[in-house]
């Protein structure tokens, strides 16, 4: 039996029947890369989530010509081809007008009713198709922010991320290649499996036969007792259980056995004897809350014990953060720090309540701190929004909100926010010592921000500079996934800071900023394109400039290297810099998108030159040498002498034309 998802093409929305062609299944997310699958039509029959079939192919078809079009975009090319003719075949191949999503026998730890289930996934996979739309119509993949879509894997953190992931093979992956190959068949009231040819792999001999998982492993019952067979034919479990449930992509199933429950491996073997009272897998790291003689612990995803069975009750709280209770107290982890009540709160301000003695503490992704007072009162009094709290839980909550401020204590517990606050003050007044403390203490609970600040100090900052520590905490901050952190990263990669010089992960990494609406990550994937790919190096200045941090300098560039000197002109007017003051002084001398006014063409090179631009000197002695009208030779000679001064390399011209 399943608790996963099914996709498949039908012919009515007349629920499942035994001549579907199973396309994909998945368990907690949908996968993203064949979402534009499910575009036309779009209802709800029977909990079954029913859409037009070859509008949906057709657009799936433009998706992937999208990405295939979006340079810079796929790490792989000749894979991606052939994912992407492979993908399209089969989709051709299907004949029938439906596909229909069963979200029915999906795990939802809220216990959602599947018609609520089946209702928020058709609104999330129309959010999410809203986006992949404007993406395409826009020919601009950055308005496919990840962090924005819905329902997606909390495993990448950007589309890029997610599209280049080896083990997707670019969507293929997804689909079940061998589906409609082997046929459940069903004849004289028993179930059996013959091949693509029609060859019988297995007589009809269950009384049942559920679909294959992703491991190609299906439940069978005979007689009311539960067994395993393979796509292959082979019986690996012949019936003798008194239930079993899917490998739902683990490599072990839970089957039970007077009442007891055990685990098994992909090959039948068993690697947990049934002798536990209850086995819940949790999470995404494939553990298991299980209970033995009463007691409750944790097994890992092979099987090994991680959290010894000596606990009244373990809940997941977050990810991989869990509540235990042993002995009347509450920790987080195996002797940890014991507290008298851990009680969930609703995000996103943190996502559990630790209460001991008055104090109460806020746990959230960067561990323990003392909780906001105002935060504490709010969520007691509307009784924590989704989650109900009893009146001794209540009412310590709202005691402690109600306990008079005290000095303010620097200590294990203090927020990280309030520590990164406090390390912006110490640096804002260049105290950077003091900054680099606070921003330690920040960054070691993993707060992203404080991670990139303190990398700033020891990139940057004269008498702190240390490549190595600035290497380290960019890449911390990068894998905390903050987005001036993968910049700084990709910095130090561009440029060897703490690490082996290396462009194409300077280049990964600022497409992943990029992605997050990151300007500067904008501007720095146009400056490291332009060799290579000056079309794509245009379009990322571009991106910027909408950001609202454009280089002006290299956009008039980019257009006057394509002969386009009207646009040039106008974003070299835009540049105040000195460079771009010298730029507008070659156009007006040159002539170049403005009719030449040589005139102009010296008042800019003065500027420039009183900006610091040295440069403009060489321009006003060819001015002075050679431009009837203006001709000073000892004009033309005080500035190359002042170039000469500045250590620029007189053109041979210049110096013949001053004798």
């Amino acid at each position: 039996m399943s608790h996963s998802v099914f996709l498949s093409n039908t012919n009515s929305p007349s629920g499942k029947d035994r001549n579907d062609i199973m396309m994909m299944e998945w368990e907690y997310e949908m996968p993203l890369l064949l979402q534009p699958l499910l575009i036309s039509g779009g209802f709800i029959e029977n909990d079954i989530l029913y859409y037009d079939a070859k509008p949906g192919i057709e657009n799936l078809k433009r998706f992937y010509n999208f990405l295939d079009a979006t340079k810079s975009l796929i790490n792989n090319k000749s894979i991606f081809t052939a994912s992407k003719n492979k993908l399209f075949k089969y989709l051709d191949g299907l004949e029938q007008p439906y596909f229909s999503m069963d979200a029915r026998n999906v795990f939802n730890m809220d216990e959602t009713p599947h018609n609520e289930q089946a209702a928020i996934w058709l609104a999330d996979i129309a959010y999410n198709n809203a986006m992949i739309t404007s993406a395409m119509d826009n020919n601009d993949i950055s308005l496919l922010s990840y962090n924005k879509l819905k329902h997606v894997s909390m495993a990448f953190h950007s589309f890029a991320e997610l599209l280049n992931y080896g083990d997707y093979n670019y969507g293929w992956k997804h689909i079940h290649e061998e589906s409609g190959k082997e046929e459940i068949y069903y004849e004289n009231g028993l179930w059996g499996l013959k091949s693509a040819d029609g060859a019988i792999l297995l007589p009809p001999q269950f009384d049942e036969f559920y679909e294959f998982s992703e491991q190609d492993i299906a439940v069978v019952m005979k007689a009311q007792k539960y067994g395993y067979v393979h796509r292959s034919g082979k019986v690996i479990v012949h019936p003798e259980w008194d239930e079993a449930y899917d490998f739902d992509y683990s490599y072990l199933a839970i089957v039970q056995r007077n009442g007891l429950l055990g685990l098994i491996n992909v090959s039948g073997e068993v690697v947990v004897e049934p002798t536990y009272e209850n086995i819940n897998k949790v999470g995404y790291n494939g553990q298991y809350i299980a209970q033995k003689n009463g007691n409750w612990g944790i097994l890992a995803e092979d099987a090994t014990v991680i959290i010894d069975f000596k606990y009244e009750k373990i809940e997941l709280l977050h990810e991989n953060v869990f509540m235990l209770l042993k002995d009347g107290f509450y920790s987080l982890t195996e002797d940890g720090e014991q507290f008298d009540l851990i009680v969930r709160k609703a995000p996103p301000q943190g996502f559990a309540w630790a209460i001991k003695g008055k104090e109460v503490y806020l746990i959230d992704k960067y561990g323990i701190s003392r909780a906001n007072k105002d935060l504490v009162q709010q969520d007691a009094e509307s009784n924590g929004y989704s989650f109900y709290y009893d009146k001794v839980v209540r009412d310590r909550l709202l005691a402690y909100a109600k306990t008079p401020d005290e000095e303010t204590v620097i200590d294990v517990y203090t927020p990280v926010e309030e520590l990164y606050n406090i390390g912006i003050d110490a640096y804002n007044r260049q105290d950077y010592q003091s900054a680099i403390y606070h921003y330690t203490l920040a960054a070691e609970k993993g707060y992203g921000y404080a991670m990139n600040n303190l990398a700033h100090i020891y990139y940057m900052i004269e008498g702190y500079v240390d490549d190595d520590k600035a290497f380290y905490w960019y890449g911390k901050g990068a894998a905390a996934r903050n987005t001036n952190a993968l910049n700084g990263l990709s910095l130090c990669y561009q440029n060897g800071i703490g690490t082996i010089p290396d462009i194409e992960k300077a280049i990964n990494l600022l497409q992943q900023a990029a992605e997050d609406g990151l300007a500067a990550a904008h501007n720095n994937l146009g400056f490291l394109l332009y060799d290579t790919d000056p079309e794509q190096a245009l379009y990322h200045y571009h991106q910027a400039e909408k950001l609202g941090e454009p280089d002006y300098g290299w956009l008039g560039y980019l257009y006057e290297e394509n002969g386009n000197f009207e646009i040039a002109l106008r974003y070299y007017q835009k540049d105040a810099s000195e460079i771009g003051a010298f730029n507008q002084g070659i156009f007006h001398q040159q002539g170049l998108g403005i009719a030449k006014d040589i005139k102009a063409a010296i008042g800019y090179f003065k500027t420039a030159i009183e900006a610091g631009y040295d440069r403009g000197h060489i321009q006003l002695a060819q001015i002075y040498l050679f431009e009837e009208g203006f001709i000073d030779k000892d004009q033309a000679k005080a500035h190359i002498a002042a170039a000469e001064k500045a250590g620029l390399e007189i053109p041979d011209e210049l110096i013949q034309g001053s004798l």
